[in-house]
């Protein structure tokens, strides 16, 4: 079972439905560094001030930028950590738009969602059920590692309903297949 990377809860109105959210996709990526062709000596990068020329210490490094009238303010911890951030944990819907719309290639890094719990999963269900019915998507804000983003939550796959069988098969009872995720119809 694949690990959890961070604890949502997906709001819209008066409705919020705990999630966990799972990396989608890997990176496998080979780490290269800058080399002495010669030696092999690896090549280092120095924090040097403009000013004067010195070696800063990774203690005394802050970040700053440059005002419109030319001068540097400099942020510390504190002021970065009182900027808002307001919508840790949860992702919260901004509304909803029909799913052709949208172009697959704006999209970004991928993610999966399921339910924390047993009593998440009916409301989870729901949901996905009338994304899928309606053949829309939900756009949303969240915060993923302190970077808050827009993000889009659509179904993947195809619709729970099986497809009606033509009149020679209705000998033949469609066979039906539930996801954990789908709540079972009720046979008529």
């Amino acid at each position: 079972m694949p690990k959890a990377i961070a604890k949502l809860s997906i709001s819209f109105s008066l409705v919020s439905i705990p999630v966990n959210v799972y990396a989608a996709t890997g990176r496998h990526t080979v780490p290269l560094h800058q080399v002495h062709a010669a030696d092999g000596g690896r090549i280092r990068q120095r924090r040097v001030c403009e000013y004067d020329g010195q070696d800063v210490p990774p203690d005394q490094v802050a970040r700053g930028y440059q005002a419109p009238d030319g001068r540097t303010v400099v942020l510390t911890p504190d002021d970065l950590d009182q900027l808002p951030l307001p919508t840790t944990r949860e992702i919260r819907v901004l509304g909803f738009m029909p799913a052709e719309r949208l172009d697959p290639t704006v999209y970004d890094k991928p993610y999966y969602l399921g339910p924390t719990t047993k009593a998440a999963a009916r409301p989870y269900a729901l949901l996905r059920q009338a994304l899928l019915d309606t053949g829309q998507v939900a756009v949303a804000r969240t915060a993923l590692r302190t970077r808050e983003a827009l993000a889009v939550l659509r179904v993947r796959g195809r619709s729970s309903r099986p497809a009606r069988p033509p009149a020679a098969a209705t000998a033949r009872r469609p066979r039906r297949v539930y996801s954990s995720c789908q709540p079972r119809r009720r046979r008529r």
